[in-house]
């Protein structure tokens, strides 16, 4: 009885304030039941060029050492992700910091440690049951991920077994079952976020990993979308599944600001891109030729690699080049 009673101060107490691990890079402080996320300090170290030397962030040189091979580990999996995609008509396309990157630098932002690709809903369920049969890499498996620190997150991952760090986000999209405009987008905007905060407010988080995923279809599909079906062949208005919730003003795209798709250079390869990148990189970084506040790596901590996941790094980074 007397252990139930401290078990209970604990949490409580937890509840109150706690200051824990929320991933490699980041600490998790709890405040009364508010979550922020703060960068660890030592992240910041990683980083040894002077960048005030440069008036030009596109002339930046690529990243060195360890956190280039890193990147090219990252690579070595997108490709695979690519070949996959190509060969079963799943459609895709760089996003985040990778689309930055590509627009900016012609492939990693020299700082950037992880890879964010987009798939429409449709591709986005089928991909892991392709991906896991069809990859030449026994290594590399694709998995629905949630976040311990954030329970209605659930995200698509591709994994490496052998590398914990070495990972692609996959992010999917809903088409909304009309082509919105001017007010009605507008609201339609502040419906679906409206939509996401209340899925990550503590009273509606839902435990079973297939009972959120429904829970995401349902508020989809019944609720955004009015149980309208849809007509892609009228495009239709694009937004962000309420799968993860991003922290842009904006969730809608015009259909045309994505499809068709395009090609884009990163690392000497050739993926896809929205039809209109400008616009999208606009919508989520604003001025993004320029220098941002946070300059290091957000993903990946290097003092937490053992031994054994440097060899297998270098082994897939070998590989690849060999392919």
């Amino acid at each position: 009885m007397e252990e139930k009673k401290e078990n209970l101060i604990k949490k409580i107490l937890k509840n109150i304030f706690s200051v824990t691990d929320a991933d490699y890079t980041h600490k998790l402080i709890r405040i009364c039941g508010i979550r922020v996320r703060i960068l660890k300090s030592d992240n910041k170290k990683r980083i040894k060029i002077n960048y005030k030397n440069f008036n030009d962030i596109t002339k930046i040189p690529q990243a060195t050492g360890f956190l280039r091979d890193y990147q090219m580990a990252l690579l070595a999996i997108l490709k695979e992700f690519d070949r996959i995609c190509t060969s079963h008509n799943l459609r895709y396309w760089l996003s985040g910091g990778t689309l930055l990157g590509a627009q900016r630098h012609k492939g990693f932002i020299p700082w950037d440690d992880d890879v964010d690709v987009d798939m429409m809903r449709d591709d986005y369920d089928k991909f892991p049951s392709i991906f896991n049969a069809c990859t030449t890499n026994p290594d590399l498996y694709c998995e629905l991920w949630r976040d311990e620190n954030a329970p209605a997150t659930c995200i698509l991952k591709i994994k490496h077994r052998k590398i914990k760090q070495a990972f692609i986000d996959i992010f999917p999209h809903d088409f909304y079952y009309t082509r919105a405009r001017g007010k009605d987008k507008k609201k339609l905007n502040k419906k679906i976020r409206s939509i996401r905060k209340r899925l990550s407010l503590s009273p509606f988080r839902i435990k079973d990993t297939d009972e959120l995923v429904a829970k995401i279809k349902h508020l989809t599909l019944d609720i955004i979308n009015e149980k309208i079906d849809v007509d892609e062949r009228l495009k239709p208005s694009i937004h962000w599944g309420l799968d993860f919730p991003h922290r842009w003003s904006n969730w809608i795209y015009d259909y045309d600001q994505i499809f068709p798709l395009k090609k884009i250079e990163f690392e000497g390869y050739m993926f896809n891109c929205p039809a209109d990148t400008d616009f999208m990189l606009h919508n989520i970084y604003g001025e993004y030729m320029k220098f941002p506040k946070s300059i290091c790596p957000h993903h990946s901590d290097e003092n937490q690699f053992s031994d054994e996941e440097i060899i297998e790094m270098k082994k897939l980074i070998s590989e690849d080049k060999n392919a």
